[in-house]
């Protein structure tokens, strides 16, 4: 799970979203709906205006934090989502994405009335109070067969639905991350010809769909969180970011027994979770290698667009040139 992508999750937990969006993670074990995992700590000096009362979000208890957004304890057993500044463009395809999702069947928090707090935006939610299936399995490595196997499935059950009107496409996605941010030429070329030979879909594509962004409830239901990167397009789209996810993300703040147990099960987790989306659901396994050569180099992107320079981070580019070659071998192997 990448450590870029979780933050913005695009994507969480991103490594941030096996960023996922980052991608949309992190250490903490609780978390409200919006998954952003981070340490616990409190904001100086906000003041949240509104209905009543001023209330400091000094004041309030800070579930988690991510690339886009802090979580904080909300009033009624609920979270609030408080976008930081510059991150707002998530909040519309979120509140497109979460009914559609519960409409169709797939877990996530219910999302309730857009608020705006000392000049940020943000969102009123259902507080979901679980671990996230990374952390979890971090804690219980032998749980990763069956984690990998339920993220899957729920995957698949998401990707069966018709996206609902309002989001970007696959391909703009895509576009925004690779146009914005310095990736090596070459790359960026390999990912436009790719691109423009890969058609589009409608399929609900979560974009940012990993075991980081899954909370696992302690009544044994699994929440999928941060849809702030939905999109429509083919299901082999979202297949390959999340495989890209997989292949190349890393924990946040991980242990050394985390780091250890991420590189040895990475093979395994990515090839019980195909399997497991199998079982649900068929998809073209030569197009889905051909849209990991895109989402490999968007997932570089992505890391270097939200990682500070002084974050500690590693550049994914070594990783995504390998994959990027796996990628292509595998889909001139399946054609």
């Amino acid at each position: 799970m990448d450590r870029a992508d979780q933050g913005a999750a695009e994507h969480a937990r991103a490594r941030r979203g096996a960023g996922a969006g980052r991608q949309g993670g992190g250490s903490a074990h609780r978390a409200a709906h919006g998954g952003d995992g981070g340490a616990a700590g409190r904001e100086r000096g906000a003041v949240v205006t509104g209905d009543g009362p001023n209330v400091h979000v000094a004041s309030l208890e800070k579930l988690g934090e991510g690339y886009e957004a802090e979580i904080f304890a909300w009033e009624d057993g609920q979270a609030l989502r408080l976008f930081r500044e510059g991150h707002e463009r998530s909040i519309e395809p979120e509140r497109i994405a979460i009914p559609a999702a519960l409409a169709g069947g797939i877990p996530a928090p219910r999302i309730g009335e857009a608020i705006s707090l000392a000049g940020r935006e943000g969102s009123i939610m259902e507080r979901i109070d679980g671990e996230n299936l990374l952390d979890l399995v971090g804690r219980k490595p032998w749980l990763m067969p069956r984690e990998a196997w339920s993220t899957g499935r729920i995957h698949a059950r998401l990707n069966a639905l018709p996206a609902p009107d309002g989001l970007a496409t696959a391909h703009e996605r895509v576009r925004e991350w690779i146009a914005n941010v310095e990736v090596p030429p070459h790359l960026t070329a390999i990912a436009e010809e790719t691109l423009s030979e890969l058609e589009g879909g409608d399929r609900f594509c979560h974009s940012d769909f990993h075991p980081g962004n899954i909370l696992l409830e302690p009544g044994g239901r699994r929440v999928v969180i941060d849809w702030g990167f939905c999109a429509a397009g083919p299901i082999e789209s979202d297949v390959a970011r999340s495989t890209a996810l997989l292949w190349l993300g890393e924990p946040l703040d991980p242990s050394p027994a985390l780091k250890v147990i991420t590189r040895f099960f990475r093979p395994i987790a990515t090839g019980t979770y195909l399997r497991a989306y199998r079982s649900v659901a068929r998809f073209d396994t030569e197009l889905m290698w051909r849209w990991v050569v895109v989402r490999a180099i968007e997932h570089l992107a992505i890391v270097r667009a939200i990682s500070p320079p002084d974050a500690g981070i590693p550049d994914p580019v070594a990783g995504v040139e390998e994959l990027v070659r796996v990628a292509q071998r595998r889909a001139g192997a399946t054609s």
